[in-house]
């Protein structure tokens, strides 16, 4: 099937794509050297007026069916199959405050959230009430530090480990396909704060009842295709943090550890198809790595171990994604340590470079 995949960073759906033998066009905002090589065309996506464009992209490459990635989901494309949730679905799920009152309603695990600054008990989570990656997300000790601006939500600060479930629904059923730790905010990456930087499949020890509450929890939203639910595991239990009903930044990891094709998955689930759970064959790890000052890129990255990998001339800047490095091995400390020391690799680099 000919599938145009487009958004603003959408390496890891068009590779799984690929790998399910579909022919790949790819649009999005970077053209990274790695989507070059699997694509069979490709196209740089303005950031703004994307949808807008969107269009224009559908008419030119005449694609059979078409993915919407990130900064898109929520685009309406028509003339063509649409493999991912009704734009209206996803733009409620992804709304914050509308999702912790439902899972509050249906008996799920939630954390209280609020949609004005009054009456808050300090420290707080200040989040915007639609985004992802944690981007925009900030702790908040007194009144004092508050600055608050519409279209933020403020949430109650629970400290726990953070895990996800990637789950497969056919609009009325779900199943379950990994469980990964989820890496946030982690200093050797150049991480900080909240900011969503990679994954480890699968998520080790496992967690009785959270791949079961995730498939709950995605039926009862009637969701398609490939989907997350987020979670902190804390000592009180698995607490829901947000759910993307979108494909997430953990399928290379669930990739690697299980040698499950997600896209396949996700296609069949449109004809009401739901696969049976993997089993994961070794642990996987994926890492983002943010640049440690203003880079200009001057080499071809490309290896074994890296993806999402710019072009020669890119310009980054401080605190902004680089690219992604992977690791897999039989244990998580084996992997964890494996990512370690390819970042410190790159960054060492960089940092020679300067001098």
């Amino acid at each position: 099937m000919r599938i145009l995949v487009i958004g603003i960073n959408i390496r890891h759906i068009a590779s799984s794509a690929a790998r399910a033998g579909h022919d790949v066009v790819a649009v999005d905002g970077f053209c990274d050297l790695d989507l070059q090589d699997l694509a069979q065309e490709t196209a740089l996506l303005p950031r703004q007026g994307a949808e807008d464009l969107l269009p224009g992209y559908i008419q030119k490459f005449q694609p059979e069916a078409v993915v919407l990635g990130p900064g898109l989901e929520e685009a309406r494309a028509s003339g063509v199959l649409v493999l991912n949730n009704p734009p209206q679905k996803t733009a409620t799920v992804s709304d914050k405050l509308w999702l912790a009152r439902w899972l509050e309603k249906k008996g799920f695990p939630f954390i209280e959230t609020k949609s004005t600054p009054d009456e808050l008990q300090y420290p707080v989570l200040v989040k915007p009430r639609r985004g992802a990656g944690g981007v925009g997300c900030r702790l908040v000790q007194s009144a004092s530090e508050l600055n608050w601006e519409e279209g933020l939500i403020a949430q109650d600060l629970i400290l726990g480990r953070p895990a996800s479930v990637s789950v497969i629904g056919n609009g009325g059923g779900a199943q379950a396909i990994a469980v990964n730790e989820q890496l946030i905010g982690v200093p050797w990456a150049g991480a900080k704060g909240f900011r969503y930087n990679g994954n480890i499949t699968p998520l080790m020890p496992p967690v009785s009842g959270l791949a079961e509450m995730a498939e709950d929890i995605i039926s009862e939203l009637g969701l398609l295709g490939s989907n997350g639910v987020d979670f902190l595991l804390t000592e009180q239990g698995a607490v829901v943090v947000e759910v993307n009903s979108r494909f997430q930044g953990s399928l290379d990891t669930v990739e690697m550890a299980t040698g499950f094709n997600v896209f396949a998955a996700h296609l069949a689930s449109f004809a009401g198809l739901l696969p049976d759970r993997p089993v994961p064959r070794l642990t996987a790890g994926r890492a983002i790595i943010f640049a440690p000052r203003n880079l200009k890129i001057e080499e071809d990255l490309r290896r074994d171990w890296t993806a999402d990998v710019p072009c020669p001339g890119s310009r980054i800047n401080r605190d902004d994604p680089v690219l992604s490095i992977l690791a897999k091995g039989s244990n998580r400390d084996g992997v964890l340590a494996q990512l370690r020391e390819r970042a410190a690799k790159l960054r060492m680099g960089w940092e020679e470079k300067r001098q």
